[in-house]
């Protein structure tokens, strides 16, 4: 009996660590593909209305997508008004919410913190424009693989955990 506990725990936690690592590549496209969608929606709003840039991550913080806690985020760390620079709560933000993305997919989403409010409203739109395009090369790689991963992580965790029980057998 207790080997038969052993055994279903061992393949049940291999099991979850496969699962668990389909989850984070479907919560990373989620999270990309969220942030493609506000970049848009910044874009638009930058060359057609030249919003201000606070007023700007509080249009972005409402919602209910993943993108929208890191705009929350910037929000508030705007409203402290002890004159930090944008760059640096925007990168506090991202660290802070603990996006689901790789580290070159992070600067690329850092590099928008370096955008906002430096330049004219066209200009920023146009930065910006060009930033979701390079968002949207990630979010085309991660729909990939997570297309390609996702069940064999979940089938290699399987594996793993009956080739360990009938190891340990």
């Amino acid at each position: 009996m207790i080997h038969l506990i052993g055994s279903l725990l061992v393949t049940g936690v291999c099991l979850w660590a496969g699962w668990s690592r389909r989850q984070w590549l479907r919560r990373r496209r989620q999270t990309l593909s969220d942030f493609c969608h506000a970049l848009a929606r910044m874009e638009t709003e930058l060359s057609e209305h030249e919003t201000d840039t606070a007023d700007l991550l509080a249009l972005m913080s409402s919602g209910t997508g993943r993108a929208e806690p890191f705009f929350r985020r910037c929000v508030a760390g705007l409203e402290q008004r002890d004159y930090t620079p944008l760059c640096k709560i925007w990168s506090e933000a991202a660290e802070a919410c603990d996006l689901p993305l790789k580290a070159d997919e992070r600067s690329l989403l850092e590099r928008g913190g370096r955008l906002l409010g430096r330049y004219d409203g066209r200009a920023q739109a146009m930065l910006l424009a060009q930033l979701r395009r390079d968002m949207e090369r990630c979010l085309e790689t991660a729909r990939e693989e997570e297309r390609r991963e996702g069940k064999t992580a979940v089938l290699l965790g399987l594996t793993a955990g009956l080739i360990t029980v009938l190891m340990l057998n």
